[in-house]
C-alpha cells in the first residue's frame, strides 16, 4: 500500500516498510525500517534525582507516597531487567549465594573471644514452620530485596488474636509493584515513622485495592492482618529504598539497546551501504510510453502511474540488496544511449560505512556496561560467572572472593530479609528469645585441604 505525506516540504512515498524521499535534485533515498525500537528510560532516570516522594499521588482516590517518577519505579526496574543480558543472571547467582542451604535456627556463642553461630533444631519452631510455606516466603523476600532494596510482608495472625493473644500464623511476601504507603497527613511531608497504612493491589490498573494497617511488632495483637515494610534505607530517601544498581540504569539501558542495533544492521546494512543512481532518460522514456498508451489521461494521472513504476523498481532493488538472506545476489540492468548520443546507465555506488569500527565501538560500550552492572550489583565477577576477554578466574580466586562475600556482604541482607521471620519467632515463642533465623552456608574448602575420597572430582 502506498501513501504520500508531507514532511519538511518534501514528498514522502511509503512503500510497505520502505520510505522513498523525493529530494530537491529528483533522486530517491531508500530508508529501511528495522526491528530496532528504543524504549528509552532516560526521562525516567533524569527525573529520579528529584524528591519524587515529597508530593502525594492519587491512586483510585487514595493519596499515596509515590515510588519513583509517575509512581512506577518497580515496573520500570522490571522492564529494564527483562531485556538485560547479565543483570537477571547476576541477581539469581547472588540470591543463591545468600540463600545458601536455606533458613536454619541458630544461637550465638562465644569461643576464643569470637562470636560463633551454633546451628540447632527446635521441634516446636519447626512444627510452626511446617504449617505454611516459609521457604517460598524467604525466597520471595530475598528476591524483592535484591531488586528493590526492601520487601513488603503481610503478617497473618491466628484466631487467638481475637482474644488479645498474639500469634503469627504465617507470613506472605507482597510484590513491591503492588504496595504503596498511604499518605498520612496532607499538610506535611511524611517520615517513615508517620505512616500507619499501606495500600495493596494492582497499581497499574487500579484493581483489587485494599488498605492494610501497618504492622507493629510491639503490639502484634492489634490486627488480624497487617503489612510491614522491611528495607535498608537509601541515603537521601525518607520512605522507599532504591535498588543498589540504580545508578547503573543508563549503562544497562545502553547494553539493552546493542542487540537491537545489531539486529537492525543485519536487516538493513546492505541496502544502506549503496546509493542507486537512476538515469533521468529512463524515466522520461517511461513517461512518454504512458502518455502514448493513455492519451486521455491528465498530467496528475500520468504522474501517479509513473510514481507507481518508480515504487516497483525501488522495491525490487531493495528486495535484492537488503537483508542477510540476500548475500551473494546481484542486480542486472541494460545500458542504453539516448537520442543525443549520451550513455545512460543505472549505477550502484558503495558507501564507506566503517561498520567494523562501529561494531568495535558497540563491543566496547557493551563491555563497559557489563562492568558497571556487575559492580553496581555488588558481586565479584568471579562469582557472577562473567568471562572477561575470554578468561575465567581460577578456583582459588573464586574461593577467595566467596569468603569475602560471606564475610562482608551477607549480614545486612540476612537481617533485612529475615527480620519479619525473626519478629514472628519472638512473638510466637517469647521463651526462645535466644534463637534466630539465619542463612546456613556450608563451608567450602580448597581441594588441597580435602581428603582424596571426598573431593568434588570423585563425587557422583
Amino acid at each position: 500500500m502506498n501513501d504520500r505525506e508531507m514532511g519538511n516540504g518534501k514528498i514522502v512515498n511509503r512503500v510497505g516498510r520502505f520510505g522513498l524521499v523525493d529530494t530537491s535534485v529528483g533522486t530517491y533515498a531508500v530508508a529501511m525500517s528495522g526491528h530496532y525500537h528504543q524504549q528509552s528510560l532516560s526521562s525516567f532516570f533524569d527525573l529520579s534525582g528529584r524528591s519524587w516522594d515529597k508530593d502525594p499521588q492519587s491512586v483510585a482516590g487514595v493519596m499515596v507516597v509515590p515510588w519513583g517518577p509517575d509512581d512506577q519505579m518497580p515496573r520500570m526496574i522490571r522492564d529494564l531487567l527483562e531485556k538485560n543480558n547479565i543483570g537477571p543472571g547476576i541477581l539469581q547467582r547472588k540470591l543463591g549465594l545468600i540463600y545458601g542451604q536455606g533458613v536454619q535456627l541458630y544461637r550465638h556463642k562465644v569461643e576464643n573471644n569470637e562470636v560463633q553461630q551454633e546451628w540447632i533444631q527446635d521441634p516446636d519452631v519447626q512444627a510452626w514452620l511446617d504449617t505454611w510455606d516459609y521457604q517460598r516466603y524467604v525466597r520471595e523476600a530475598l528476591l524483592e530485596y535484591l531488586h528493590m532494596g526492601g520487601h513488603f510482608t503481610l503478617y497473618q495472625s491466628g484466631k487467638s488474636v481475637r482474644i488479645g493473644k498474639a500469634w503469627i500464623h504465617s507470613l506472605k511476601c507482597m510484590p513491591s509493584a503492588d504496595c504503596r504507603f498511604v499518605w498520612p497527613d496532607p499538610n506535611r511531608t511524611p517520615e517513615l515513622e508517620d505512616i500507619t497504612q499501606i495500600l495493596v493491589g494492582d497499581m497499574e490498573r487500579w484493581r483489587q485495592l485494599q488498605i492494610f494497617p501497618r504492622f507493629d511488632k510491639w503490639h502484634p495483637a492489634n490486627h488480624e492482618a497487617a503489612v510491614q515494610y522491611h528495607a535498608l534505607r537509601s541515603f537521601g530517601r525518607n520512605i522507599y529504598a532504591i535498588s543498589s544498581f540504580h545508578g547503573s540504569i543508563p549503562w544497562m539501558q545502553d547494553a539493552n539497546d546493542i542487540p537491537e542495533i545489531v539486529r537492525a544492521l543485519n536487516d538493513n546494512v546492505i541496502a544502506a551501504a549503496y546509493i542507486v543512481h537512476e538515469p533521468q532518460a529512463y524515466w522520461q522514456e517511461k513517461r512518454m510510453q504512458i502518455e502514448q498508451d493513455y492519451p486521455e489521461w491528465q498530467d496528475s494521472e500520468v504522474e501517479k502511474k509513473l510514481n507507481q513504476l518508480r515504487d516497483q523498481v525501488t522495491t525490487q532493488i531493495a528486495d535484492v540488496m537488503a537483508g542477510k538472506e540476500n548475500a551473494g545476489k546481484f542486480f542486472t540492468c541494460v545500458d542504453f544511449v539516448d537520442e543525443m548520443g549520451h550513455e545512460q546507465s543505472w549505477k550502484i555506488e558503495p558507501i564507506e560505512l566503517n561498520l567494523d569500527k562501529y561494531i568495535e565501538a558497540q563491543k566496547a560500550i557493551s563491555k563497559m556496561a557489563d562492568s558497571a552492572t556487575t559492580s553496581a550489583m555488588g558481586l565479584n565477577p568471579s562469582l557472577s560467572n562473567i568471562i572477561i576477554d575470554g578468561k575465567s578466574d581460577s578456583g582459588s580466586q573464586m574461593l577467595y572472593a566467596l569468603k569475602i562475600f560471606y564475610g562482608a556482604d551477607t549480614v545486612i541482607p540476612e537481617q533485612v530479609v529475615l527480620e519479619a521471620l525473626n519478629d514472628a519467632l519472638r512473638i510466637n515463642f517469647p521463651e526462645k528469645r535466644d534463637l534466630y533465623f539465619g542463612f546456613y552456608h556450608k563451608t567450602i574448602q580448597k581441594e588441597d585441604n580435602v581428603s582424596a575420597g571426598d573431593r568434588m572430582t570423585n563425587q557422583q
